[in-house]
C-alpha cells in the first residue's frame, strides 16, 4: 500500500514543472517591473528613452498637398557647423529660396520635449517658410539627458552669431533676423530672445547676446512652456521627465535656475515684437497666454492666435495642415512675418 501511495504523488510532482516555470516567468516580470521602476526613481534615462522613441515614431508635420511645389522653390538643404564656446558644438540645416536675396533669416529650434526630434522633424515646415522668401536656419541642438540646460541656449546664441558672419553667403539678410520655434523649441527660442534683450539674463548665463538687439526683428512661438511656476499645474504628458532630463534636477520647478527658463519673468519692455499661438486642446495654452500677457504688461507688440469656439486643437496643430486652422496659423505667421521684416 505504502508504494502504491508513492505513486500518484511522484506522478503530481512530475506534472507541475510548467506551474514552477510559469511562477518563475511571473516573478521574474514583477521583478523587473520593480527594478525599472526603482531605476526610473534614480534616473531619467529609462523614461527619456521611452519618449523619445514616441516622439520619433510619428511625423512632425503633416505637409499641405502643395509640398512638392514648395520644395521646388527652395535650395537643396545644407548643413553648417555651430561652434559654441563652453559647450559641445552643434550644427544648423539651411533652407534657402532659390529665388535672388538678401531675405530675412528665421533661426528656427525644434521641438521634442528637449530629448528627442531635430531639423528633419520640422523639414517640411522649414521648406514651406522657405518658398515663402525666408531663409530658414533649423536648429540641431544637443539633447537631453545627454546635454543638460543651458547647452542648447548656448548653442542658440552661437547660431545667431553664425548668422550674423555667414548668412548672406546663403541670401540671408543678417539685419533682419527672427527667433522661432515650436513646443520645447520655444522655450528655447523665448529664452534666447530674452537673452539677447535682457542684459540680466545674459550676464546670469555669462553670455554676449549672438545678435545685436536692432537686427532682431521678432518672434515665432508655437505651444510653448514659458513659465516654470505654473508649468506642472498644465499636466503635460510626461513633464517631469522632459523637466528632469533638460535640467538635470528630479524636482525641476526647485532648481537654482528655474526662473532663467521663464520668459514671463526675463522679458523685458526690449523683448522683440512676438507671435503666439497654441491650440485650445493643448495643455499649455495657459502658458501661451500668461506669456502673451506678460509681454503685453511690458508694452511689447504682441500678436495671439488662441482658439476660444472648442476646436478641440491640440498640441502642435499648427504643424497638422490637414487642419484648416494650421493653413490660417501659418498665414497668420507669414503676415507677421512680412510686418516685422518686409
Amino acid at each position: 500500500m505504502a508504494a502504491a501511495d508513492e505513486v500518484p504523488g511522484t506522478s503530481a510532482r512530475a506534472g507541475r514543472p510548467w506551474l514552477r516555470r510559469a511562477l518563475r516567468a511571473v516573478i521574474a516580470v514583477v521583478l523587473g517591473v520593480l527594478l525599472a521602476l526603482g531605476w526610473y526613481q534614480v534616473s531619467v534615462q529609462p523614461g527619456a528613452a521611452m519618449l523619445q522613441t514616441l516622439f520619433d515614431s510619428g511625423p512632425g508635420v503633416t505637409p499641405p498637398l502643395d509640398i512638392e511645389d514648395a520644395r521646388a522653390n527652395v535650395e537643396d538643404p545644407r548643413t553648417v557647423p555651430i561652434p559654441t564656446p563652453d559647450a559641445p558644438d552643434a550644427s544648423a540645416v539651411v533652407y534657402a529660396p532659390r529665388a535672388e536675396g538678401p531675405h530675412p533669416v528665421v533661426v528656427w529650434v525644434h521641438g521634442g520635449g528637449f530629448v528627442s526630434g531635430s531639423p528633419a522633424t520640422v523639414e517640411d515646415f522649414s521648406v514651406l517658410l522657405a518658398s515663402r522668401g525666408y531663409t530658414v536656419v533649423s536648429l540641431d541642438y544637443t539633447l537631453a539627458p545627454e546635454a543638460r540646460y543651458p547647452v542648447p541656449v548656448r548653442q542658440g546664441n552661437a547660431a545667431l552669431d553664425v548668422v550674423q558672419e555667414r548668412i548672406a553667403d546663403f541670401g540671408g539678410d543678417p539685419a533682419r533676423v527672427v527667433l522661432g520655434g515650436d513646443s520645447a523649441g520655444a522655450q528655447i527660442a523665448s529664452q534666447l530672445a530674452a537673452v539677447q534683450t535682457n542684459p540680466g539674463l545674459a550676464a546670469d548665463l555669462d553670455l554676449t547676446p549672438g545678435v545685436p538687439r536692432d537686427r532682431l526683428r521678432a518672434v515665432v512661438l508655437y505651444c510653448g512652456a514659458y513659465d516654470l511656476d505654473t508649468l506642472g499645474a498644465t499636466g503635460f504628458p510626461g513633464l517631469r521627465t522632459f523637466l528632469w532630463a533638460y535640467t538635470g534636477h528630479r524636482d525641476w520647478a526647485d532648481a537654482p535656475f528655474a526662473d532663467q527658463l521663464s520668459t514671463t519673468k526675463q522679458a523685458t519692455a526690449d523683448y522683440p515684437p512676438t507671435y503666439l499661438t497654441v491650440g485650445d486642446a493643448d495643455p499649455f495654452e495657459s502658458q501661451g497666454r500668461e506669456l502673451a500677457a506678460a509681454l503685453q504688461g511690458q508694452g511689447v507688440p504682441t500678436e495671439t492666435l488662441f482658439w476660444d469656439d472648442g476646436e478641440g486643437l491640440p498640441h502642435e496643430y499648427q504643424f497638422h495642415f490637414d487642419r484648416p486652422q494650421a493653413a490660417r496659423s501659418f498665414g497668420a505667421t507669414l503676415d507677421f512675418l512680412e510686418d516685422r521684416t518686409g
